[in-house]
């Protein structure tokens, strides 16, 4: 049976050596693996508390990202900015029919006289603001979503948890107060704040009008 002589390495040696050389090597192969067994459980033990660390960081970040995004709700709830908020919606809300009543007559046309429309659009919104003085009440707003902005790039806030509780209602502000938006600050830094802490929409870009 010459197909067993592959076999003769491990259980008869070539060169006439007893039987008891495989013994031998065996019980060699056996120290060097008890040799090297201290060191492979280490690495393994080590490998292990490295996957834990992170997993404990990683919650620990999490946690943190929670509660500081906790802490912008509770603030946008608060005064100043909750008073600021609520200024801002009651005049709006008082203003809806005419400023429905603009948006409506702009829809159909084109050309010059939508850009004439347009100027009345935006005329209306700044006198709005300046009548009702609502200057102070936009600042502090556009200051509290800088502040989150800040935070979600710095990765101290959760990102999905800003932008679902505050990212509609942020580019709402923006658009209705594009108008004086543009005359008071940099608006493209203004799009850059709101777009930090809610992705814009092709629906929030396409108008600045509410």
């Amino acid at each position: 049976m010459r197909h067993l002589n592959i076999l003769r390495p491990w259980w008869r040696p070539h060169n006439g050596a007893s039987r008891g050389g495989f013994a031998d090597r065996w019980r060699d192969h056996q120290q060097v693996l008890l040799d090297h067994f201290g060191v492979v459980a280490a690495i393994l033990l080590l490998f292990c508390a490295m996957i834990w660390a992170a997993g404990e960081h990683a919650l620990q970040q999490a946690e943190v990202r929670l509660a500081e995004t906790t802490r912008h709700i509770a603030a946008f709830q608060a005064a100043p900015v909750g008073d600021a908020w609520r200024h801002l919606t009651g005049v709006w809300d008082a203003q809806r029919e005419r400023q429905s009543t603009l948006l409506r007559r702009m829809a159909p046309l084109s050309g010059e006289r939508l850009q004439a429309e347009l100027r009345n659009y935006r005329a209306f919104v700044i006198d709005t603001v300046e009548e009702h003085e609502l200057a102070s009440d936009i600042d502090t707003v556009v200051q509290f979503y800088q502040r989150l902005a800040t935070c979600v790039r710095a990765g101290r806030c959760d990102a999905t948890l800003a932008a679902g509780r505050f990212g509609g209602a942020a580019w709402s502000f923006r658009n209705q107060h594009y108008y004086y938006l543009q005359e008071e600050y940099q608006t493209e830094e203004i799009d850059r704040v709101i777009d930090a802490i809610a992705p814009r929409t092709a629906t929030s870009e396409s108008e600045p009008l509410s």
